[in-house]
Formats: structure tokens, C-alpha cells, sequence
């Protein structure tokens, strides 16, 4: 697994992570909004070049100038709950960091020379203006967002985007930070300012201040890494599956919370790791194994019962948790932003501990609702929740399966 390093990071499940960094003035928000070349894809209808891992540069071009206007319509920004209206300054591709092809603003690389890309490993960032009415600094600003949500990743089941928001004064003074999901947005309070203030500028009118907020984000709070955990699970399907494959097999509330504890702790250990760049696989290796995660533990439910409260279930949990903990990862590596030593620390450990919560949130109940069925009904509900239950998980599994292999393919 070490070995693989070098591939693309992991993207499981329909989510997609950005960064957004914004600089507030006293007249207008100036900000950087990143995005994936596969978000660039999706958004920009090219079809092959969504699922392609490898694709080339050239193809992007004109996507790319498209994407901005994207994000305008997307992005949904209100002062004191009035709609702002943006304009793009800007953009330029980014991989690993580094400037992998030139701006709107004039020069472009060679077409016949420009490298094949990684649509997950590589980001276009787009310079971004939104101006204050009356061009006066309002009390509250609301940040949020709908990107891709018009697009299925899947049938019934949209891409969920993300962005860790950094936000800092025209002094680069830190003011607040949070995830901005679809449906939760984030709402910044301003104090006052004197009317007689000047307006700032934070750089040329076609151009971020390039040490204005990437190299130095603004740690987000470790509440908001535990709902993005919570939240992971809650519309993680994929995951809610394998974790009723898991509770429909256990007969005693100890094998049921074993096996969550044990999953929690396989998957914390590669979320750890992704977060950390120490081991990264590749989205089109860890979706399908996820699908495939949740048919085998079903048809093991009907085909062999007994393993469920046995050592060899613990450990296919905590093999599959593995896996499945790369999936998490991939909500988590973008949201953290760069920041690193006990920020980075406290990131992993509240992402987890809302991944554990979700299951517990959810699992519990379940399984509690499994066993009032049994006491009530006696053996043959068990058997007949079992067979059914499992039946049913094994077959969203494979509508996940047959997804993901599409989707990469």
C-alpha cells in the first residue's frame, strides 16, 4: 500500500473538496476559489474527460474559461441577506502547489506540449470580486453554495462539494474559518466601520495577492472537522449500507459495537495517514472496493450468519475499514488547507470522532429496532431481517458497484 504514494489522492464517494480564501475590505470581498480539473469536468459537460484519469492539458482550456462563470452562478454570497453580484478577476492551474499552466490574463502554454493531468491532483484557482452595495462594508455576510448539486454522480444521488473557507481582513488578520457545504452555509459577523474608512486594496484589480491566504489559512475549528464527520456518514450511502450489512448480522449489542469500534479504528488509522501524504490510492481503486465492501459483507450475512460475532468478521471489518477510511480521507485532505503540527492533529481527531458519531447516531437505533423485532417476533423475524435486510444492502451495493465502475471507466 506504501508503494502507491505517488498515484493521484483519493476521491472516494461523490464528494469533492475545495478551498476557499477570502480577503474582506471595507468595499468588496476579494477572493480564491479552487477546484478540480474532474469539478471542471463534471460542471463543463466534457464527458469522457470526467472519468478519464490522465487526460490532456489542451482539453481543459476553454473549460476552464467557462468555469469561472460557473462559480459566479454557484457560489451564493448575501450581505445582510441581499444577493452580491461577482465578476472573475482571474485564474490559473495549479499542481502540487506550483503554477502548472499560465492565466486568463494573456500567455498559455503549448497545446502540443502540455502534460496529461490528474483531474483530482490538479487545481484551477479562480481570482474572484464581489463588491459591497454602496460599496460600504455590511454588518453579516453569508457564504454559501451549490455547486454540481444540478449534476448526478449517479441516479438519485447528486456530487456534494465542499470548501474549507479561510477568511482574513485586508491586514491578513485572521477573522474566521469554517466548511461550507450545500446545506450549511457559513455566516460571518462584522463590527462597524467608520464611514469615513478609505477602501483597501488587497492587490491589482486582475490579480490575488498571491501570499494573501493559501500559504497561511486560517485553522478551522475543530467543531466544524466533527460535523463534517458526522455529516460524511449521515449522506455517505455508501457507508450507512455497510454499516446495516454489519448490524443485521450481529445478534449481541457487544459484536455490534465491536465491530463498529473496529471498523472506526482501521479507517482512523488511514484517514491519518492520507491526511498526513503518507499513503494515497487512487479513486478508481477505492470506490468500487467500497461498493464491493458492502455486497460481500451482505452475501456473507446470508451465506454464513454464525461469522458475525466471531474474530474473522472483526477482522474483514477492520480489512475493509482500511479501505474505507481512504473514502473518509478524501473529505478531508482539502478541508485541512496545508495547516499542520497540533492543528492538523486536532483536524483528524474531530473528523474522526464525528465519523464515530455518525455511526453511533445511526447504528444504534438500527440495531436496537433489529432486536425489539426479534424479541417481539421471535426467530424467524431474525431470520427473515436477515436474508431480506441483507438482500436489499446487497443490492444498493451493487448499484454503487456498477456507479463507481462507470464513473471510472
Amino acid at each position: 500500500m506504501f508503494l502507491l504514494t505517488a498515484l493521484p489522492s483519493a476521491n472516494a464517494h461523490p464528494f469533492l473538496q475545495d478551498s476557499w480564501w477570502v480577503l474582506v475590505e471595507t468595499n468588496r470581498l476579494v477572493m480564491r476559489v479552487s477546484a478540480t480539473l474532474r469539478e471542471v469536468a463534471i460542471a463543463q459537460n466534457l464527458g469522457a474527460e470526467a472519468t478519464n484519469g490522465t487526460p490532456r492539458l489542451e482539453r481543459f482550456q476553454q473549460a476552464l474559461e467557462r468555469h469561472g462563470a460557473y462559480l459566479l452562478k454557484s457560489l451564493q454570497l448575501k450581505a445582510e441577506g441581499q444577493p452580491l453580484a461577482g465578476e472573475v478577476l482571474d485564474w490559473q492551474l495549479v499542481t502540487d502547489g506550483a503554477p502548472a499552466a499560465s492565466t486568463s490574463s494573456g500567455t498559455t502554454t503549448n497545446p502540443s506540449t502540455d502534460p496529461a493531468v490528474y483531474l483530482d491532483q490538479t487545481h484551477a484557482a479562480f481570482d474572484l470580486e464581489f463588491k459591497f452595495p454602496g460599496g460600504r462594508q455590511p454588518h453579516e455576510i453569508t457564504f454559501g453554495q451549490a455547486t454540481l448539486k444540478e449534476f448526478n454522480y449517479a441516479p438519485g444521488m447528486a456530487w456534494d462539494v465542499t470548501y474549507a473557507l479561510s477568511v482574513k481582513d485586508a491586514d491578513r488578520k485572521d477573522m474566521a474559518a469554517g466548511i461550507v457545504r450545500t446545506d450549511l452555509p457559513f455566516t460571518l459577523k462584522l463590527a462597524a466601520t467608520d464611514p469615513s474608512q478609505k477602501p483597501t486594496k488587497s492587490g491589482s484589480r486582475s490579480g490575488f495577492p498571491a501570499d494573501a491566504l493559501s500559504s497561511n489559512p486560517t485553522p478551522v475549528p475543530f467543531s466544524a472537522y466533527l460535523r463534517l464527520g458526522v455529516h460524511h456518514i449521515l449522506t455517505g450511502y455508501d457507508h450507512l449500507l455497510f454499516l446495516a450489512a454489519l448490524a443485521l448480522a450481529a445478534r449481541r449489542a457487544g459484536d455490534f459495537l465491536k465491530l463498529i469500534a473496529t471498523f472506526t479504528a482501521a479507517h482512523s488509522i488511514t484517514v491519518t495517514a492520507s491526511a498526513m501524504n503518507w499513503v494515497r490510492l487512487p479513486p478508481w481503486f477505492v470506490e468500487p472496493f467500497i461498493a464491493a465492501s458492502i455486497v460481500f459483507v451482505a452475501v456473507e450475512n446470508v451465506l454464513a450468519p454464525a461469522r458475525a460475532g466471531t474474530r474473522g468478521r472483526l477482522l474483514l471489518a477492520f480489512g475493509f475499514g482500511l479501505v474505507h477510511g481512504l473514502g473518509f480521507a478524501g473529505g478531508l485532505n482539502e478541508a485541512i488547507g496545508g495547516v499542520g503540527g497540533s492543528a492538523l492533529a486536532w483536524a483528524i481527531l474531530a473528523f474522526c470522532l464525528g465519523v464515530e458519531l455518525g455511526h453511533l447516531l445511526v447504528g444504534v437505533p438500527f440495531w436496537s429496532l433489529l432486536r425489539a423485532g426479534r424479541a417481539e417476533f421471535g426467530e424467524s423475524f431474525a431470520k427473515r431481517s436477515l436474508s431480506i435486510g441483507s438482500m436489499l444492502v446487497a443490492a444498493g451495493g451493487l448499484y454503487f458497484l456498477i456507479a463507481a465502475l462507470r464513473q471510472y471507466s
